[in-house]
């Protein structure tokens, strides 16, 4: 046996050695702390372009990681970390980041130094708040927060003008900061499992939206400014405490699923005959009357036909 803990993990620093460091594949290798310090005080691994460490016993990121300036994509998720060094902020270059399914409780504020970021996973994660940090990062385009332990968002969140996926299902959230009206490009946005009784009006300029995911929360009402996501295709709005629906539900010409079972609802506007794309539509769950729970499960396009006659 060399420097490493197994000659599995000898053989795959051999072939990265031998391909001049671009790749290091060390997932699924029970690779342990000593092990990592080992690998970044390697000669040349300062060229490394992507370190694959996911699924092994990791639970410190020594600061030599610091080393890797030239580190485009870093996988370490799946492993035992609870904290980042201060020089995780060193690695200037890296676009990707995987840390699903480890423990960290927080970021360092030096995260928001990695601006070329385009994507951050940290679903299950115990993260309790987000630095104000992570407003720098300015290019990403994704951002996993998925079961963590959210209660806020910061207004900072509102600076990342280019991220067209946001994924916060399964946190603690009770409120949502207007600045999430500054992210114009999102495409889809998860706010499912959450403790939310309320969206701001800012949400209405999030014109590029197709996908608007709020199941169980604690909604009554939704704003009016609803009705200007004329991009939206789904929209799931399942087991709240919806009372009732705006007028302006009907402008959302382009929905093609619509979920709203499991709501307090007793009434439905007659607009949402507008919706002539739904494919699918339910219900089913609301206090609404026998007849039009029926009709509204029995055939979509008829149930469509009897709301726009409501209008007339």
């Amino acid at each position: 046996m060399g420097e490493y803990s197994t000659p599995e993990i000898e053989d795959r620093i051999a072939q990265a050695k031998a391909t001049k460091w671009k790749v290091v594949n060390l997932r699924l290798c029970s690779l342990t702390d000593q092990d990592l310090r080992q690998l970044l005080t390697e000669s040349g691994i300062e060229k490394c372009l992507e370190l694959h460490l996911h699924k092994n016993e990791i639970t410190t990121l020594p600061p030599e990681i610091g080393r890797l300036a030239t580190l485009t994509r870093l996988s370490l998720e799946a492993n035992i970390l609870t904290a980042l060094p201060p020089e995780i902020g060193q690695l200037t270059a890296l676009t990707k980041l995987d840390l699903w399914a480890n423990r960290l409780t927080a970021l360092p504020p030096e995260i928001g130094r990695l601006t070329a970021l385009t994507e951050l996973e940290l679903s299950d994660n115990p993260i309790t708040a987000l630095p104000l940090e992570i407003g720098q990062l300015t290019a990403l385009t994704k951002l996993d927060l998925a079961r963590n332990r959210l209660t806020v968002l910061p207004p900072e969140i509102g600076q990342l003008n280019v991220l067209t996926e946001l994924v916060l299902i399964e946190n603690r959230l009770t409120i949502i900061p207007p600045e999430i009206g500054r992210l114009t490009a999102l495409t889809e946005l998860d706010l499912s499992f959450n403790s939310l009784t309320a969206l701001p009006p800012e949400i209405g300029r999030l014109t590029a939206l197709t996908r608007l995911s709020l199941n169980i929360n604690e909604f009554t009402a939704l704003p009016p400014e609803i009705g200007q996501l004329t991009a939206l295709t789904i929209l799931d709005l399942w087991g709240n405490e919806l009372v009732a629906l705006p007028r302006e539900i009907g402008q959302l010409t382009a929905l093609t699923e619509l979920d709203l079972s499991a709501n307090e609802l007793t009434t439905l506007p007659s607009e949402i005959g507008n919706l002539r794309n739904l494919e699918s539509f339910s219900i089913a769950g609301n206090p609404l009357s026998p007849e039009l729970l029926k009709l509204a499960d029995a055939d979509i396009a008829v149930f469509l036909a009897h709301m726009r006659e409501l209008q007339s």
